[in-house]
């Protein structure tokens, strides 16, 4: 973090993987997707780490682009509406998503759904294949939708309150 007034730096706080999304700030925090498949809530005056929320099933790691990552990286980077922050842990379908609802302030899970793995179904092209959303990129949020970016494939859309996917 930087002083807007003096361009010098105030804090700096480093992750176990690449961070590719910008942070969501809220209140005084500040929260951090990353690759190593944790998303972390620091504190935006100081840089200190307030809490950690391994969104991955497990520390199993990969080599990817030359770097460790987490075999599920949180790249469902954050968004939070009403107090509730949502993101998402993996890019392989096959290989299980992780979506979230997380209170802000505490972390504590309010819904996961787990269940969205490699599905048999029809690509955008017209052929059928396992496939399902990968979630990569920045979700948005409305009072009742959640939208998560596929990356290079489709977006889905969730119900906000439940985590049951809609579209």
């Amino acid at each position: 973090a930087y002083d807007l007034k003096t361009a010098q730096q105030r804090w700096q706080f480093f992750c176990d993987g690449p961070v590719r999304f910008p942070p969501v700030a809220w209140k005084e925090n500040l929260y951090v997707a990353s690759d190593d498949g944790n998303l972390y809530c620091l504190n935006a005056l100081d840089g200190s780490l307030r809490w950690t929320f391994r969104a991955a099933p497990s520390q199993r790691a990969i080599i990817g682009n030359k770097r460790v990552t987490s075999t599920w990286p949180v790249r469902g980077a954050p968004v939070i509406k009403d107090g509730t922050l949502y993101c998402a842990a993996s890019i392989w379908p096959f290989m299980g998503t992780f979506f979230y609802a997380l209170d802000a302030q505490s972390g504590k899970v309010i819904w996961k759904n787990d269940g969205m793995g490699a599905q048999y179904l029809k690509q955008p092209h017209g052929a059928p294949s396992f496939a399902g959303v990968a979630p990569q990129g920045i979700f948005s949020a409305t009072e009742k939708y959640l939208v998560i970016p596929g990356g290079r494939s489709f977006p889905a859309v969730f119900d906000r309150a439940s985590g049951q996917q809609l579209h």
